[in-house]
């Protein structure tokens, strides 16, 4: 239960389940209902819009899984649907000329009337050698806000990630991300379009010691140009390192 000084009071239900239907296959379901109040930087900021209202959903997913990520093979299906209404959701004021954007031209936060998000979730992961790891993640997402029939912003259809991580000798690794996004809108009329993006991350970690680890990592490697927000550049190839102490 949810009390909030401003916004009342709220019950939400939850449930999940899980069945072993065959040796090693898991049936897995869950149901839940949500209830988010507007927080204060979505109301107060310079961003923010007073007239926010809380946001209220209904979620439900169904899937199997094949084993887990200690196994040598796992993978897993799950299918997703998520009702809202009065989603909050950021709106960007990047060449609109609405009123709401009026004396904010960086944007602001307002509420979608009926929203709706359907669609698929595949992992799959193999330990190919003792050396060798692989991964795989992929969804499809069908965000639309129901009361127009449009893509919802910011939303991609499909995105992936493929992992590998191999170790040559006990105490080193190295591994290498690539993340892959499809188009999307940046508005909730859908007439500002962003691009789809392909992003690779190489990382690498030495055990020193037992207490003693150091580590780097190169994002974006390729120094891909790309934006998840009109008018907003991603950031470019950088590069960490760093150590890690275990006492």
């Amino acid at each position: 239960m949810d009390d909030h000084a401003d916004f009342g009071s709220e019950v939400s239900f939850g449930a999940d389940m899980s069945y072993e239907v065959a040796a090693n296959v898991r049936l897995r379901g869950s149901i839940g209902e949500g209830f988010k109040a507007p927080s204060l930087f979505q109301l107060f900021s310079d961003f923010g819009n007073v007239a926010l209202t809380p946001e209220r959903s209904t979620s439900m997913d169904v899937g199997l899984a094949y084993g887990d990520r200690s196994q040598r093979l796992y993978g897993s299906i799950t299918l997703f649907d998520r009702k809202s209404e009065d989603q909050i959701g950021f709106v960007s004021c990047f060449g609109v000329a609405d009123a709401i954007c009026d004396n904010r031209p960086f944007g602001t936060y307002d509420n979608v009337g009926r929203t709706r998000s359907t669609g698929v979730e595949v992992a799959a992961g193999a330990r190919v050698t003792d050396n060798l790891q692989l991964r795989a993640v992929y969804a499809f997402t069908d965000a639309e806000n129901r009361d127009t029939g449009n893509q919802l912003a910011r939303r991609p259809r499909h995105a992936a990630t493929l992992s590998a991580e191999w170790s040559p000798v006990t105490d080193f690794t190295f591994g290498a991300d690539m993340r892959i996004v499809s188009n999307a809108f940046d508005d909730a009329g859908n007439f500002t379009r962003l691009d789809g993006y392909e992003v690779v991350t190489v990382r690498a970690a030495l055990d020193v010691s037992e207490e003693v680890q150091l580590f780097g990592r190169v994002e974006n490697l390729f120094g891909e140009d790309y934006q998840t927000a009109a008018g907003y550049n991603a950031r470019g190839r950088a590069a960490f390192i760093g150590a890690r102490l275990a006492l």
